[in-house]
């Protein structure tokens, strides 16, 4: 059974991507535009097909940039459950009963990079995971503003039978 030391829910915090880099990308993004314009306007009617296939390209990066763009979220963490939400909608709920492993990955130096978290194989044992663990989240450190903080209250929480694994990695 999981310690209820934890008297109040604790969230921590994921900010996303910073403004200043988002400021810069969409800076360099209208620069690369502007300049695919200006070569379209300078050559006329010739570079109409190129200019359609650049920009084209462009507003391809830009999506998939909007895909891959880290979202703002956060993790409460209470003596019941772990809940992560991002700005989008997603939430995950993982109740401390459902916690499989946790895996934590460090520099050699031991400075922690991240931090997974495995939810307990569905009942039915169906599914491509039957059996395995299921990855329900993982966070890295430059993602949320203490997860230092988050991992030793986690290893505090977690269940008895929880395994806790941790790797050095990029050695």
């Amino acid at each position: 059974m999981v310690s209820s030391s934890l008297a109040e829910p604790r969230t921590f915090v994921g900010r996303g991507l910073s403004p200043m880099k988002r400021a810069v990308t969409i800076v360099a993004l209208l620069a690369i535009t502007l300049a695919v314009l200006l070569i379209a306007l300078h050559e006329g009617l010739s570079a109409v097909g190129s200019t359609i296939a650049a920009l084209l390209f462009i507003a391809g990066f830009i999506y998939y940039l909007w895909i891959i763009a880290p979202q703002p979220f956060t993790i409460t963490v209470s003596a019941e459950e772990i809940v992560k939400r991002s700005q989008r909608g997603e939430t995950v709920v993982l109740r401390w009963e459902e916690l499989a492993r946790v895996k934590e990955e460090f520099f050699p130096n031991g400075t922690r990079i991240s931090l997974a978290l495995y939810r307990r194989p569905s009942a039915d044992g169906q599914g491509e995971h039957s059996g395995q663990p299921v990855r329900a989240w993982v966070v890295y450190r430059d993602d949320v503003d203490d997860l230092d903080g988050l991992a030793a209250l986690i290893q505090q929480l977690k269940p008895a039978d929880c395994r806790w694994e941790s790797a050095t990695v990029h050695e």
